[in-house]
């Protein structure tokens, strides 16, 4: 399970600095830290852009790209933050080579990627056999593509939809500290790999999301088996099923484990699933 305390901060080169310490941020707080950050991002990337070697733009290109990120997983030492869509399907999978080479040498690598590489199943073969050292966690928030490494470089490359459209090398500290907390954001707004797939059919059907729903709604059993149309004992049961395939140890825990891994909107909707039976 993920850590229940994250720290957040985010700074500027004109003295403005922002803290939020938070149990469990909210899906509105998160967004709130999301948007700081990156308009800090711009703003300190326009800044430092002409200063020597503090931000460098590259040709926005894949090839470019990818030896910028290929030079800074090669020579990181410690600490490794990368951020995917998915997208550049043959250059996701270098880079996810080269990931695996930095696990082999002690390099710690946190990867985050797009709640839709569920659905890739080449890419998630790739990552089990060249890669499995890395931590991976996958969010449905929009993400910002870029690799950080030790913090002290970075690259971030912005698409114009599968084509890089802009793409810099960044070195400026203040840009670097607002990116690890883009990164950190975003973070923690995700779930584990592990926890997505470890999720049935039936967590995953729209039967099996409406048990969620119930749950975080605070409806009685009675009252949630009476809208399911099914009994007392069989609603339990499969609560009792979905809440230890979530990992969770209550009801409520379930609900907040419901909303990060995409199962219920922040607000408890339901969001779009496949149909499904509750195991009766």
């Amino acid at each position: 399970m993920p850590s229940n305390s994250v720290n957040f901060e985010i700074a500027s080169d004109s003295g403005f600095t922002a803290e939020f310490t938070e149990s469990r941020p909210s899906s509105d707080e998160i967004e709130g830290v999301l948007l700081q950050a990156r308009k800090l991002v711009e703003i300190a990337v326009d800044r430092h852009r002409n200063v020597e070697r503090l931000v460098a733009s590259l040709e926005p290109d894949e090839n470019s790209v990818g030896v910028a990120t290929e030079q800074m997983i090669a020579t990181a030492r410690h600490h490794l933050a990368v951020v995917l869509t998915g997208e550049g399907e043959d250059e996701t999978y270098q880079l996810i080579d080269q990931l695996g080479r930095a696990t082999a040498r002690g390099v710690g690598v946190k990867l985050l990627g797009r709640v839709g590489l569920l659905r890739d199943r080449r890419f998630l073969e790739h990552l089990d056999k060249y890669a499995p050292g890395v931590e991976t966690r996958l969010a449905k928030a929009p993400l910002q593509e870029m690799v950080l490494a030790d913090s002290v470089v970075g690259a971030v490359w912005i698409r114009n939809g599968v084509a890089v459209r802009e793409a810099v090398v960044v070195r400026a500290p203040a840009v670097l500290r607002n990116l690890r907390t883009l990164f950190a954001v975003s973070w923690s707004g995700s779930a584990a790999l592990a926890d997505h797939r470890r999720l049935s059919e039936r967590s995953r059907s729209a039967l099996g999301r409406r048990i969620l729903q119930a749950l975080s709604s605070g409806r009685t059993d009675e009252a949630a088996a009476r809208e399911l149309g099914v009994s007392v004992r069989t609603y339990r049961r499969n609560v009792a099923e979905i809440t230890r395939e979530l990992g969770a140890s209550s009801r409520f825990q379930a609900g907040a484990r419901a909303v990060e891994l995409g199962l219920l909107s922040p607000s408890g909707d339901l969001l779009p699933a496949a149909t499904g039976q509750l195991a009766g």
